[in-house]
């Protein structure tokens, strides 16, 4: 009980720091349009009202005149003096970002461009979380990082006894696996259905007597089911999707846990891309690194003449994709690194290649790649 409260603890810390500096950065923001600065400082109000006890909600004006004050008049009693933030102002006497604000971003794993470029509070939050589960794995050693990266593909949900046995060692050093009860968006009657294809629970869609339980990523290869919520038992989970294979309900309990929806995304879902390419590589006779050096690429891929470094990436959007790897430095380009896509966005790969291409990027999907390796054993 004591762990979870922590991990709660933590998580409001986080919300009211973010929606801070988010409005923060809003207001100081001189070119930002004002039906779009007052939609971020609603959205951050909310946040931030979220984490306070129900009686000592902000108005808009004692939120608007706090970000010019101590950070403790903002935030709960409880999380400022936690966070050691409460003596912090945000903003100066004529809207603009104090110094301080910088090395706090840093403090908090929170990248730069989310408040120049007023990223979405939950895109905030979900590469916070990204940023700090990788500063946390590359303390590990390289064996244990190895292992734990694959742990993250392997086991996306589970039950807690089974997580634990196959953590060992490592399952105090990570607090990313979250208990399925708390996720109503998942459940049917108490229950829950793992995708057959990444093991992440599926979304409940609807609110009628037929609902549609879907995995988010993997509808195109047939994770698509419906339910009938009024029948009697266990719920049970209609193929809809071509070729869906059967699912199983699994009881929504606090014994069921599952990694949170940011590092199933950034981590597991391009996870399951790379071991794919793995596995196809080493049945081709290649030989495999994966993660090298902890993750500067994702596989290093030797066969015959020719030698691939490759970082699968796994996004909705290759346009969003894109503006993610354009380099800081105009001048840095990553010559002989190969961007790899599955294979449903063969179709926007040329998209891709276009935004990066002058980067020193090459742009494959993932069947793409396999037809490389094949031709290079080929010549074995």
């Amino acid at each position: 009980m004591v762990q979870q409260n922590a991990k709660t603890d933590t998580r409001r810390r986080n919300f009211a720091l973010i929606a801070c500096f988010a409005a923060a950065a809003a207001v100081a923001d001189r070119e930002l349009p004002g039906i779009r600065k007052a939609d971020i400082l609603m959205s951050c109000l909310g946040q931030l009202n979220a984490v306070h006890d129900s009686g000592s909600a902000l108005s808009m004006e004692r939120f608007r005149a706090g970000l010019q004050g101590p950070l403790a008049r903002l935030l709960p009693a409880d999380i400022a003096a936690s966070a050691g933030v409460g003596d912090l102002r945000l903003l100066d006497e004529h809207d603009r970002l104090e110094d301080d604000v910088d090395a706090l971003l840093d403090e908090y794993w929170i990248p730069t461009a989310a408040l120049s470029s007023h990223w979405s509070l939950q895109r905030i939050r979900a590469e916070q979380e990204e940023q700090r589960l990788y500063q946390q794995l590359r303390r590990l050693p390289e064996q244990d990082y190895t292992q734990a990266r694959e742990h993250l593909v392997d086991l996306p949900s589970g039950e807690l006894r089974r997580l634990r046995r196959a953590w060992d060692h490592l399952w105090t050093r990570f607090d990313v696996y979250t208990p399925i009860v708390d996720w109503t968006w998942c459940q049917v009657r108490g229950h829950w259905f793992p995708c057959p294809v990444c093991r992440w629970p599926m979304a409940v869609l609807g609110t009628g007597p037929v609902v549609d339980i879907r995995c988010r990523a993997h509808r195109r290869e047939g994770a698509s089911y419906t339910c009938d919520t009024a029948s009697d038992g266990h719920p049970e989970a209609v193929p809809a999707g071509p070729g869906a294979e059967e699912v199983t309900p699994l009881p929504a309990t606090t014994e069921y846990l599952a990694v949170t929806p940011a590092v199933w995304r950034y981590v597991t879902l391009p996870g399951l891309l790379e071991c794919r390419l793995r596995d196809y590589a080493h049945a081709q006779g290649a030989s495999v690194q994966m993660w090298p050096h902890k993750d500067r690429y994702d596989l290093r891929i030797e066969l015959g003449q020719r030698t691939w470094r490759v970082d699968a990436k796994a996004w909705a959007s290759v346009v969003a994709l894109g503006e993610s790897l354009r380099p800081e430095e105009e001048e840095e380009t990553y010559t002989g690194l190969i961007i790899v896509i599955p294979d449903h966005q063969r179709n926007e790969r040329e998209v891709l290649h276009h935004m990066v291409s002058g980067h020193g990027y090459r742009v494959l999907t993932a069947t793409g790649l396999e037809r490389e390796i094949t031709k290079e054993a080929e010549k074995r």
